[in-house]
């Protein structure tokens, strides 16, 4: 889940009596919030049948630099989310229109999580619409709320780069759906880019994995598995860009 973090009324927001001029999610405190009031192990069990595990990092173990020791959760914990709205000023929460593409299992894992968000008080309207609505509300960052996924290449700097680094419009943050900036996290992006020693290198990325840990401009929820079928005669190794290359690929 990503959040309009730029704007300073957010457009698909609706606070107690109407007020305006304050956008929750500009506080990490709501950020948190949503965090810890969703159970995504238990959207795993019934969504996913169990296909998936839960993430707490914002890149897999497949990607170069992942830090293991990031990779905990916090704990799904309702009366804390309660609390946190309280003291980011919302203890009567509000309400929030939750943007979802129509894949199924999609719209079931959005379906369960804005019925989550409102038990603690974040009245979770959700809008569902097909692809060709979907991602041009998503690069053009026109959503207060939005749940969609990513499928990385091995190297760290596309991902942090197309999610993270602040939107340019010339490539740079293009599916940063929440205009989240960072300046610190641009210039380690940046240097991710260029940097040409390994360990120097999985250094910056662990270093803008703590930004974004701190931050919280995403809310992480799980890695789906992803089932491939093959002949017992075809032996093929797997890339997590969840593509079938040739090359990787034996016939007996």
């Amino acid at each position: 889940l990503t959040f309009d973090q730029a704007r300073d009324d957010s457009p698909f927001v609706e606070l107690p009596g109407g007020a305006k001029g304050r956008n929750p999610f500009k506080d990490v405190r709501v950020r948190q919030a949503v965090y810890q009031a969703i159970d995504a192990q238990l959207i795993i069990q019934k969504v996913l049948r169990g296909n998936g595990r839960m993430t707490g990092t914002f890149i897999s173990p497949l990607v170069d630099g992942y830090v293991k020791e990031l990779d905990q959760r916090l704990p799904y914990d309702p009366k804390a989310a309660r609390r946190l709205l309280a003291e980011a000023g919302y203890p009567n929460g509000f309400t929030v229109q939750l943007d979802c593409v129509n894949v199924k299992f999609r719209e079931s894992a959005c379906q369960a999580i804005a019925a989550m968000l409102t038990q603690v008080g974040i009245k979770t309207e959700l809008q569902v619409a097909p692809s060709a609505t979907f991602f041009p509300k998503l690069t053009q960052g026109a959503a207060s709320m939005i749940e969609y996924g990513w499928t990385p290449s091995v190297d760290p700097w596309l991902t942090f780069n197309g999610l993270w680094r602040s939107f340019d419009g010339k490539g740079s943050g293009a599916f940063n759906a929440g205009r989240y900036s960072n300046p610190k996290l641009d210039a380690l992006v940046d240097a991710m880019r260029v940097e040409p020693d390994l360990a120097k290198r999985r250094a910056i990325v662990a270093d803008a994995l703590r930004v974004l840990h701190a931050d919280l401009p995403f809310v992480p929820l799980y890695r789906r598995g992803i089932g491939w079928v093959m002949r017992p005669t075809v032996h093929v190794s797997m890339w997590p860009s969840d593509t079938m290359e040739l090359r990787w690929v034996r016939v007996d």
